[in-house]
């Protein structure tokens, strides 16, 4: 009997010593992100039904949806928990329409106070022109889109989404790599 209380107290001071330490500071830890990882630059070919190439990341899946005339492409990132949805669509009314369109959707983030600045691009060549906007702000759901187009026959529109809650101000390193993917697929991309 005396041991199990010699074991007692031995254990009781052990745990009231680890207690009492005057010389242990402790500090809150601040709120930190995980580090991502970021796969290299490598890109490869995209030519399928759509009227159009481009060459993408080979770290990413593309699907295709065809709808009638329509194509829904989606590239996506499973190592980065993000994808680009692109549309395709042929222009049968009016492109300054479809431009219009593509410009309430920047001011649909500015208003509802989502994102804190737009930086836009222009991409023009003899046969391709559009727009790349850049959303800037820590809770912008699509922090790049853009859309291109022959100017007559042809339109695409694309936005990267990631598939969370973003918080841009940690994804930053996120985002520039997507960035530099994506100026890849608007600078190989051709129409057929």
């Amino acid at each position: 009997m005396n041991k199990k209380i010699a074991v007692l107290f031995g254990f009781i001071t052990f745990i009231a010593s680890g207690c009492l330490q005057k010389d242990q500071n402790i500090t809150p830890k601040p709120k930190g992100y995980f580090r991502l990882a970021v796969p290299e630059h490598q890109y490869r070919k995209f030519d399928t039904l759509p009227p159009f190439t481009f060459e993408y990341a080979a770290t990413a899946e593309a699907t295709l949806e065809p709808k009638n005339d329509n194509y829904w492409i989606t590239i996506h990132y499973p190592q980065l928990n993000a994808s680009l949805n692109m549309t395709y669509m042929p222009v049968k009314h009016s492109l300054r329409e479809l431009m219009i369109e593509q410009e309430k959707f920047i001011e649909f983030h500015i208003s509802q106070g989502k994102a804190d600045d737009v930086e836009f691009s222009l991409v023009q060549d003899s046969l391709l022109f559009g727009k790349i906007y850049n959303l800037k702000g820590k809770e912008v759901a699509t922090p790049m889109q853009f859309w291109l187009s022959d100017s007559v026959h042809n339109w695409l529109r694309a936005s990267l989404y990631f598939n969370f809650v973003p918080n841009n101000d940690s994804l930053q390193p996120i985002i520039d790599f997507l960035h530099e993917d994506i100026l890849h697929l608007i600078n190989t991309f051709q129409w057929k």
